[in-house]
């Protein structure tokens, strides 16, 4: 401890005084700046999580979209090669992980449900029309329901297309609804 003596001169007393307290001030202020420049980075990785998890959000949306223009691709033309197979199992596994991926409130789980459903009966028809050729009336009959359901399917398509329409606003700046 130091003891003050009246014969030091009022400059040596400052000096000393000064002396005392810069060590722990310029602690106090080295600390102060490595928390502000830790919170600056610190901030600026959480918002590129963020982001990082809006663009991830969004390529699992678009797949299950783009799934489902692929089929409906396959289906025009079906004939069973191992690429409309190939789009028919990427839609159906995009229609299994919907529920998980959109609010129940959206109904995109149940409008892919019906695009499954249609595609199934389109290509029941194109893969086995020929059981019923020897009676025309009945396979008229099957081929009219190939086509409704492949007008039904588009028609289920467009419904699609305003229902993931908030989850593929990604210009907009906006986050997937919950």
């Amino acid at each position: 401890m130091r003891v003050w003596k009246s014969d030091v001169p009022l400059e040596n007393e400052m000096y000393c005084l000064f002396k005392d307290f810069v060590g722990p001030v310029a602690t106090i202020i080295a600390a102060f700046a490595v928390m502000s420049v830790t919170s600056y980075f610190a901030w600026h990785q959480k918002k590129i999580a963020e982001e990082k998890l809006r663009h991830d959000q969004f390529e699992r949306y678009f797949a299950v979209f783009n799934s489902s223009l692929d089929f409906y691709e396959a289906l025009i033309n079906w004939d069973g090669r191992p690429e409309q197979t190939a789009a028919r199992t990427r839609f159906f596994r995009a229609y299994q992980q919907s529920r998980f991926l959109f609010a129940r409130e959206s109904g995109i789980e149940e409008l892919l449900r019906d695009l499954n459903d249609k595609g199934t009966k389109v290509i029941g028809f194109k893969e086995h029309g020929d059981v019923w050729k020897s009676d025309q009336e009945l396979w008229r009959t099957h081929y009219n329901e190939s086509l409704d359901q492949m007008t039904g399917f588009s028609d289920s398509l467009d419904r699609l297309k305003n229902a993931i329409e908030p989850y593929l606003s990604f210009h907009k700046g906006s986050r997937a609804p919950r």
